[in-house]
């Protein structure tokens, strides 16, 4: 087990106390902003109304607390956008493009069903690795998007490869398969294994994934094309399903990571039953120190939904998950870098943050949520899925907000 240095920064927004959660955190030569919206320490929504505004102020949040733990704008090399419209969705990419002309991340786009208040149209998250701005590979697909939205459909930094949210859109600007899940899924994975090649990296070296479907009636012809695509290979998975992508044709996204050499040393590991295998996934993926835990829900290792109706329940059930395959690969819940909650939308969340188990309270991972339209069966209300270093609990740097919120700073110039 490695010795890394973690930084833990606080923003001052109230809710990182309540739900355990630190606005960015690094861990060695990576630091990972939390999902970020344009909400001030007063708890005030800034550009009411206007995505574009909305972004500006997510950046000045996320360059201060990026700067706070080591990082930089320009070393980051992921960007993922939740919209609660797509209308909004191109305003949101060309706003952010103007901070990413150089570093031309590898970036997802996708409509959530909605954010944690009605007036935050966007939430913002980034991975970054030291010196990335200058060393970095970008990869290019030829697609006319990437070039107007200034990111990349691959991005290596040193041997870790980002792959971006990936449809079946062609480089002439078609969707491949409208209507048909199966095709377009085989569009998307050709196209991401083109990317993993002209990195260096093989289809065996992934380790993390997650797909976006528009509608989960299609996840039997998904499984099967993934299935088929990935052959022996199962990273760690987690499917969600939203209300749109870019295009209305696009029914499937997915976006990956990759670890050149995961292939000779990776530990895929299993639930008791090893359910997860046969759908192509593994239940979490071990690379060294680094473990990749999927999308965890309240199923028991038979596959059977439990505490059906219950928010609260079924988040305690996928945490005891999590905690159990953590175990598995000698790390626990401390170890725990970032965290991601996705709930039904309609869902009755019957327990306040703060309330319950405070599972990462020693710990205050990175953290994203947001409501999605469902999971891979409807009696699913919650899915949780993390990202852990081993020994990334000792020794953590806690780093608190500054006097005055970067928001309300005078600009210069």
């Amino acid at each position: 087990m490695g010795t890394y240095r973690r930084i833990n920064v606080a923003s001052g927004r109230s809710l990182e106390k309540l739900a355990h959660y630190s606005r960015a955190v690094r861990v060695g030569d990576v630091v990972l902003q939390s999902g970020t919206t344009a909400i001030d320490r007063q708890g005030n929504v800034r550009g009411v109304g206007d995505v574009a505004k909305q972004v500006e102020t997510i950046m000045t949040i996320a360059e201060w607390s990026l700067g706070r733990a080591g990082g930089r704008l320009d070393d980051v090399v992921r960007s993922r956008i939740y919209v609660t419209d797509m209308g909004v969705g191109p305003d949101a990419v060309r706003t952010l493009a103007r901070y990413f002309r150089d570093a031309r991340p590898a970036a997802t786009l996708v409509q959530v069903s909605r954010l944690a208040r009605p007036e935050q149209l966007v939430e913002i998250e980034f991975d970054a690795v030291d010196g990335a701005a200058s060393t970095a590979r970008r990869i290019s697909s030829g697609r006319a998007l990437e070039d107007e939205y200034a990111y990349s459909r691959a991005v290596r930094a040193g041997d870790r490869v980002f792959v971006s949210g990936t449809t079946a859109l062609n480089a002439r600007g078609v969707v491949e398969g409208k209507g048909d899940v199966y095709r377009q899924t085989r569009a998307v994975m050709d196209t991401i294994f083109t990317a993993l090649e002209q990195a260096g990296a093989a289809r065996e070296d992934l380790v993390y994934t997650k797909t976006y479907l528009t509608d989960l009636g299609g996840g039997a012809a998904y499984t099967r094309a993934w299935v088929e695509a990935l052959g022996d290979v199962r990273p760690a998975s987690t499917l969600l399903g939203i209300p749109a992508l870019v295009l209305p044709e696009m029914l499937i996204e997915v976006e990956a990571e990759a670890l050149i050499g995961a292939a000779r040393t990776r530990r895929d590991i299993y639930t008791q039953l090893g359910r997860e295998k046969p759908r192509g996934y593994a239940r979490a993926v071990q690379v060294g120190d680094w473990i990749w835990v999927s999308g965890c829900t309240s199923m028991n290792p038979a596959g059977e939904p439990q505490a059906v109706g219950d928010w609260a329940g079924q988040s305690d059930m996928a945490h005891e998950t999590i905690r159990w395959t953590l175990e598995q690969a000698g790390a626990t819940l401390d170890d725990v870098v970032r965290r991601r909650i996705f709930t039904v939308d309609g869902a009755d969340v019957n327990r306040a943050h703060g309330a319950g188990p405070a599972w990462f309270a020693g710990s205050c991972p990175s953290s994203l949520g947001c409501r999605i339209t469902g999971l891979a069966r409807p009696e699913l209300l919650v899915e949780v899925e993390v990202a852990a270093v081993r020994g990334a609990r000792d020794g953590i740097e806690w780093i608190g907000p500054d006097a005055v919120d970067p928001l309300d700073r005078p600009r210069s110039g």
